[in-house]
């Protein structure tokens, strides 16, 4: 009897000591297996994707959506050889004694971080192509004993194959894998073949003006590169939030344009020793950098095929002083330029096609010939006056339909285009007028879609905007998140808020309505 109950007691006290046991494991249920799934996954994205060598996570498409939300936190990281860089400053140095731009890629590696609210991927990009980008922008900015020392724009290349023998004294030998150069040909990374990366040049404190520039242009159901925000290492030494760009280019404009018009003509429009105006002074080609050969009309496709002459006839037939309002519309899509027009008047950029005969692209739809307008470069809008205030207020009091071109300082306008249309007598001043309504009634065109956008990106970059050295052409920069910082519209050594810009230029748009009325 005596034995039993010792052993009733020893089952107790064993039955109680695993009770204890279990009571402390975590109990298997649906929140921790989802926390288990979850360090899995951060441990599965920790490891870095070299593109060329491992299976993607996600398609290219959809990587491209990752790239340019601005809900993403993106880091780009470029691993430039110090041979390399000192390269593309002998290449700088080379070409602009020649009064050029140097073409020629060095050789890099790529990391690109792409951090969403569930996910975190690194994706490495060997031997991408390098090179400046830019125009007034470019300048010297590395030696062996300083580092970089300035600022640049970067241009980088997937499809590089740095075999040239014009341009590199030990070029790639691919003639023992020439399937490894095609496939170097066609690689691609989130549908792009190379994309664009750009320093705060203009000191917006915002971030995002040229951003939401983009923005606008795409709410108004108009062509725009998708653009985003990216904090940036160059070998190691952070510089700062860059802006990161799709490329308008082939690959552009199959993505964007109907089947039946893809394959057009497309050309870049700039500066040469005049800007591209359409007038009979504008030059047409395909631009030689070693030669060099610069043209306003710069073809940008079909260089093997064209012969230039879509272009050129435009030009003609604009310089007719008795064309018809019909005749204009079956060389230019006027539903589409008069939409194009009133979001470039409200973002106020004086260094456009308008306004200095500068940074857009002409494309020639492929089933009817008929051009439409890109734009680019947007780094001068909703008030951006740093260096260059040519109108005096950051363009607020400009009037939609002025026969100005008030980025050369308000000269008359020369483009025969925007005087025949848009300008005041112009063949299409209704259909501009009621562009113009609709873009003023557009969400992008509001201080509150601007504030929202302008938190996200603080949120996910105001830790990254100072660089972890001193460059010289950045000197005297207040690295930080502001929509305070103002000097004012009336200013060149500064940048109007946006919220003033914004009031500004809706109240004398609508001075302007009333008048037109």
């Amino acid at each position: 009897m005596r034995s039993k109950r010792l052993l009733s007691v020893i089952l107790i006290i064993v039955c109680i000591g695993i009770c204890f046991a279990c009571a402390k494991e975590k109990p298997t249920t649906k929140e921790n297996t989802t926390e288990k799934q979850d360090k899995e996954k951060k441990e599965d994205t920790d490891e870095i994707i070299n593109i060329d060598e491992e299976k993607l996570p996600y398609t290219e498409e959809e990587i491209f959506d990752q790239l340019f939300d601005i809900n993403n936190f993106i880091q780009i990281n470029l691993d430039i050889p110090k041979e390399e860089l000192a390269k593309i400053q002998e290449d700088y140095e080379e070409y602009a004694e020649m009064g050029s731009k140097s073409p020629i890629y060095r050789k890099a590696d790529l990391e690109i971080i792409i951090k969403t609210e569930t996910d975190e991927r690194t994706y490495l990009i060997e031997d991408v192509g390098v090179r400046m980008k830019g125009n007034t922008s470019r300048t010297d900015f590395y030696n062996e004993e300083d580092g970089q020392y300035n600022l640049i724009h970067f241009k980088i290349d997937f499809q590089e194959t740095f075999d040239d023998e014009d341009y590199y004294d030990k070029p790639i030998d691919w003639s023992k894998d020439e399937d490894g150069r095609k496939e170097r040909k066609d690689r691609t990374f989130a549908t792009l073949e190379n994309i664009e990366l750009r320093w705060n040049k203009c000191d917006d404190s915002t971030y995002i003006r040229e951003y939401m520039a983009y923005e606008f242009y795409r709410e108004m159901g108009l062509l725009a590169q998708h653009s985003n925000l990216a904090s940036t290492d160059v070998m190691g030494v952070h510089q700062g939030v860059f802006m990161i760009y799709e490329p308008i280019d082939k690959v552009f404009i199959e993505k964007y344009v109907d089947e039946k018009d893809q394959g057009g003509d497309l050309y870049k429009a700039g500066w040469t020793w005049n800007g591209a105006d359409l007038t009979n002074k504008s030059s047409v080609g395909i631009e030689d950098e070693d030669v060099p050969e610069f043209y306003n009309y710069d073809l940008k496709t079909n260089k093997k095929t064209s012969d230039l002459e879509i272009m050129k006839n435009l030009i003609r037939r604009l310089g007719n002083s008795s064309i018809s309002k019909e005749e204009i519309a079956e060389i230019v899509d006027m539903d589409y330029f008069v939409k194009y027009e009133a979001v470039s008047y409200f973002v106020g950029d004086p260094d456009d096609a308008r306004n200095n005969y500068n940074n857009h692209y002409v494309y020639f739809l492929k089933s009817s010939g008929k051009a439409i307008f890109i734009p680019c470069d947007l780094d001068r809008t909703f008030g951006i006056t740093k260096s260059y205030n040519p109108s005096g207020d950051a363009m607020v009091s400009i009037s939609p339909y002025s026969k100005r071109a008030m980025g050369t300082g308000g000269e008359q306008q020369r483009n025969p285009l925007y005087i025949k249309t848009v300008c005041r007598g112009g063949y299409y001043v209704d259909e501009y007028t009621k562009a113009l309504e609709a873009a003023f009634s557009a969400k992008t065109f509001t201080f509150k879609k601007f504030e929202e956008i302008y938190n996200i990106a603080k949120r996910n970059y105001s830790s990254k905007v100072i660089p972890s050295k001193e460059f010289y052409n950045a000197e005297g920069r207040n690295y930080a998140f502001s929509l305070e910082r103002s000097e004012g519209i009336n200013t060149d050594s500064g940048n109007a808020s946006v919220e003033e810009y914004l009031r500004l230029k809706k109240e004398y748009f609508l001075g302007y309505l009333e008048e037109q009325k």
